[in-house]
């Protein structure tokens, strides 16, 4: 989630690129240190040889799924993945940390380049000031192409200016995930590459959510990244970029070393290389669902050079169209919920209709986007108003495994999960959050699959974990009188239970004066159409 005033979170996206490109063959000097990197084996079957089983037979036009919740999951099968591959790897993202997980990764990334996959890598480009001497080596490596999205043409001194000065198209990004291999499976979800998305953080977690995917989908999402690569907006890095160092980061392969090792000393490592998805992979017993049916959309990459109101290339009529046929049951989760006008006509609608509505989103503790929480606070009035369930995400829910366990320290929870289950048979997944910058000005890929047994299934688990002592839930009342002066006050009112007990709060609980603050400022600026 970014918003042009001022980029509220930093991105960023090309520091774990650039440690693979430091680790690319190049002539050293003598008095450098060289660090060997461990040796991943080539494997001697097609990647189809592991990811061929299904429930039912996978017909022509067919895909099926295998759900990844969990972040060892979602990491270990990205993992696989790319060492598994044989002839080629694309690779889209809109963030990639420079930290252990981004280390890590580009350590595969690079080892799979070394032993001959074509390794595409398209990457996001607002916020690697600094980076450039990066980018220009990563460059260099024969297997490995590296394109900007919609780069900013000043590299240096005046690139925050420029980003003021042309906010309309460089405040506009990418924000499609997906890694395709072998024309033969693709991950693609919520998560980026970096600690907080594979539970490699102390201090946070991301909840997310991911699926591999196998059959007709695979293609689609070649095509739908080739349109993307091929755009006049996607830069080759060398164009864009401007070094004459080229034999820089020699102690990358050091520094890639070092992360390896760390990762291996680490509680997730054990969990990744031990988890039985794995297993089965390297097995091929892992079982995948087959859909019904499967239906990606996704903006054309003109969208960020085109007036943000103009629709032409823009998902969100056909998104808006599938989800018209909702019948019974509507459950939303988003980390960022800003529901437009538009949107919540189209509730009072369903509403009408007898839809029940579940809205699962971020508290103002959880969310690492405050603004963003300003932006949404005024739509909980109409939301409750109209009979729709709307809860928010405490981000302190790990607390209790820390006691169970006796662990020293836990990391804060926070949602970036973006799943949509329409009645009991179709399920949304993807990059799209719910609110203006995802439909207005960031490009977006989703993906519809219909299929009541998945859906059931991933269903049945949010509602299992969907309790008081997991989210707050929220109503719109009276205050009472003592709470802030004699004057009756009506607003929300989150409710939960700690310790066992009924707890009521009159303002955003746990949330800290500075984050209420911020998200109270942004209530008064004119800002929401850039959340």
């Amino acid at each position: 989630m970014q918003s042009e005033i001022g980029i509220l979170k930093t991105i960023l996206l090309t520091v774990a690129a650039a440690l693979i490109a430091g680790c690319t063959p190049a002539p050293q000097p003598k008095q450098t240190k060289a660090c060997s990197l461990p040796v991943i084996k080539k494997t001697k079957y097609p990647l189809k040889h592991y990811l061929h089983r299904t429930d039912r037979p996978l017909a022509a036009g067919k895909s099926a799924f295998y759900p990844l919740p969990l972040p060892k999951d979602a990491l270990a099968a990205r993992l696989f993945l790319i060492d598994h591959a044989q002839k080629s790897l694309d690779v889209q993202y809109y963030i990639y940390e420079t930290d252990t997980i981004g280390h890590l990764i580009a350590y595969h990334l690079y080892m799979a380049a070394q032993r001959g996959v074509k390794v595409r890598i398209l990457l996001d480009d607002i916020s690697t000031t600094g980076k450039d001497k990066a980018i220009a080596t990563l460059a260099q490596h024969p297997n490995i192409e590296l394109r900007l999205f919609n780069p900013n043409r000043l590299r240096k001194s005046f690139r925050n200016l420029a980003l003021l000065l042309d906010v309309n198209r460089l405040g506009k990004r990418m924000h499609n995930k997906a890694l395709i291999a072998d024309h033969t499976a693709a991950i693609i979800g919520g998560r980026n590459i970096g600690d907080v998305y594979y539970a490699s953080s102390d201090e946070t977690l991301f909840l997310d959510y991911d699926v591999i995917a196998i059959g007709k989908l695979v293609p689609e999402l070649e095509k739908a990244f080739a349109l993307y690569w091929n755009s006049e907006v996607s830069v080759n890095a060398n164009k864009v970029v401007d070094i004459n160092d080229k034999n820089g980061f020699n102690d990358a392969s050091c520094i890639l070393a070092g992360s390896i090792e760390q990762f291996n000393r680490s509680i997730i490592a054990h969990e990744v290389y031990h988890n039985s998805i794995l297993q089965k992979l390297q097995q091929g017993s892992l079982t995948f669902t087959v859909a019904r049916q499967t239906d990606l959309f996704y903006d054309h990459p003109q969208k960020v050079l085109t007036d943000e109101n103009d629709n032409t290339y823009h998902i969100s009529a056909q998104v808006d169209e599938a989800l018209i046929k909702v019948e019974k049951e509507l459950i939303i989760i988003s980390p960022y919920f800003i529901p437009s006008d538009k949107m919540l006509a189209r509730f009072k609608h369903l509403r009408q209709k007898g839809v029940e509505i579940t809205v699962i989103t971020n508290s103002l503790a959880s969310t690492d986007v405050f603004p963003v929480y300003g932006g949404y606070v005024e739509s909980i009035k109409p939301l409750v108003a109209m009979g729709v369930h709307l809860y928010e995400l405490k981000p302190s829910l790990l607390i209790r495994l820390k006691k169970q366990r006796g662990l020293k320290h836990v990391p804060s929870l926070s949602l970036h999960t973006k799943l949509i289950f329409a009645d009991d048979s179709r399920m949304v997944i993807g990059s799209a959050n719910i609110d203006p910058r995802s439909d207005k000005l960031n490009t977006e890929l989703v993906v519809f699959i219909t299929s009541k047994k998945l859906t059931l299934e991933e269903k049945a688990l949010v509602k299992q974990i969907l309790k008081p002592e997991n989210f707050y839930e929220l109503s719109y009342g009276p205050y009472p009188k003592s709470v802030y002066s004699n004057t009756q006050f009506y607003g929300p009112i989150w409710k939960t239970k700690e310790h066992g007990e009924t707890k009521i709060y009159y303002g955003p609980p746990h949330s800290g004066f500075w984050k209420r603050i911020g998200a109270d400022l942004t209530r008064l600026l004119p800002v929401k159409g850039y959340l």
